[in-house]
Order: structure tokens, then C-alpha cells, then sequence
């Protein structure tokens, strides 16, 4: 049976990959726990990463309105940016490109497998938990966004 790092070993791993240092390193270890895992004392959610999820795809969402906005680009440009950029193919294929997916924890009856959609929702978590470890700053999102390759398109 393989071994897998810990979680803090994971979660410094993560600050490493998308260039963000967590100020509650707590926040990286949820992000990286899927669904259906069971983390007593560590994790209190039964949902895993999946409330982070929420910010983090809304969050995305956000800064790619605003930078079409920004970028004087029409409501069709813009929304067909958000289609592909914050959707969850394209979000989990990002995510997998950075390594990501060596990092999420998931229920053990997935064998170490990490399925396109939970993928996705974690590279959502990790971008909620950044801007709630921020406390809403947009600003330090948008490294992690470039990082990822899910930034306004140049």
C-alpha cells in the first residue's frame, strides 16, 4: 500500500506550488480534503472542502467579470471566458497541469483517484481559501489565478 504525505506536508506543499503562504495553514488543509473524508480534529466539516468550494468558484467567477469589465471586452467575450476558465473541465485540467492532484485527500474507496469533479472543486476550494485566508483580498487571488492559468487571457 502507497504512503501519502500528511496533511500539513500537503498543505505546505500547496503554498509551494501556487505562491501563496496560508497565515491559518488549516485553511490549505481543508481545501485539499474532498467529500466524504474523515478528519477527526483535524477537519470539522462532513462536506470537506465543498463550503470553500463555493467561495472559490464565486470568487473566480468575480475577477473574471471584472477584468472583461476592466478590459472593456462585451458581455458575449466576457461569458464565453467564464464558460471556459471557470468551468469544471478546464478548472480540474488546471489543476491536474500544477500537480494538484498528488495533494487532495479523498475517501479511500477512491484508491487515490481523483475524479475530474473533485479535482475541479478543489482547485475552487484552494482559491476560496486563499481569498477567505486573505480576508477578501482580491489582490492576493490573482497570483494564485495566474499560477493556475485561469487568469483574464492576455
Amino acid at each position: 500500500m502507497p504512503s501519502f504525505p500528511a496533511p500539513a506536508e500537503r498543505a505546505q506543499t500547496l503554498q509551494s506550488l501556487i505562491g501563496y503562504i496560508f497565515n491559518d495553514p488549516n485553511r490549505a488543509m481543508e481545501a485539499l480534503v474532498a467529500a466524504g473524508v474523515h478528519m477527526p480534529g483535524l477537519i470539522n466539516r462532513t462536506d470537506g472542502h465543498k463550503q470553500l468550494a463555493l467561495v472559490g468558484d464565486a470568487v473566480l467567477r468575480m475577477i473574471l467579470a471584472l477584468d472583461g469589465y476592466e478590459a472593456r471586452k462585451g458581455r458575449e467575450f466576457t461569458n464565453s471566458i467564464l464558460s471556459t476558465k471557470a468551468g469544471n473541465t478546464y478548472i480540474a485540467q488546471a489543476g491536474r497541469n500544477l500537480g494538484l492532484d498528488k495533494l487532495v485527500i479523498v475517501n479511500p474507496a477512491q484508491a487515490g483517484m481523483v475524479a475530474d469533479k473533485v479535482m475541479a472543486s478543489a482547485v475552487e476550494a484552494i482559491i476560496g481559501a486563499v481569498f477567505m485566508d486573505s480576508d477578501g483580498s482580491v489582490e492576493s487571488v490573482r497570483p494564485v489565478l495566474a499560477t493556475l492559468g485561469l487568469d483574464w487571457p492576455a
